[in-house]
């Protein structure tokens, strides 16, 4: 009896805990996303190195394409963090769901990481830097538990079937 009491209770908390990070995730992905709009629309504001290193690199026109893209990434990367714990997102093929989430976690990581063994977490030229650079190391350890999270929840459910 007390096994069948504490059951659902895991089931709950597994999934409280589930939700919590998807949402952060989701959070993070606006957050990222944010800054990238403004300065591909032109403003300067928090750019690393700040407004002459702007102005170098927005004077490309793969830059500002490269911010939009980097604005699309965030907000498909919100939806996946969203469908992997949402009732609606158990009608999309969840593999794909996965491995992006899988692979948003690589990416910034590795990213947040590289940046971390450049310059540390101090940078005398540009302070903002190591800020952005845990950012990207916050966003792939939160994409990763978005991932890990969906495949323990599968690897339950597969065992579920088994019985």
């Amino acid at each position: 009896m007390n096994a069948m009491i504490q059951t659902p209770m895991t089931t709950a908390g597994a999934m409280r805990r589930r939700r919590w990070i998807s949402y952060a995730a989701c959070v993070w992905a606006v957050l990222f996303a944010a800054p990238h709009i403004w300065w591909a629309l032109g403003n300067p504001f928090a750019f690393p190195g700040g407004e002459p290193s702007y102005r170098v690199f927005m004077s490309a026109t793969w830059r500002i394409v490269f911010d939009w893209v980097v604005v699309l990434l965030s907000f498909i990367s919100f939806g996946v963090a969203l469908a992997l714990v949402r009732p609606w997102g158990r009608t999309i093929p969840q593999w794909p769901l996965r491995a992006a989430a899988w692979t948003a976690s690589a990416i910034l990581t590795l990213r947040g990481a590289g940046g971390l063994a450049v310059d540390g977490l101090t940078d005398l030229e540009d302070p903002s830097r190591p800020i952005w650079t845990v950012g990207f190391v916050v966003g792939g350890l939160l994409f990763g538990g978005v991932a890990w999270r969906a495949h323990r929840a599968r690897r339950r459910h597969t065992a579920d079937l088994d019985v």
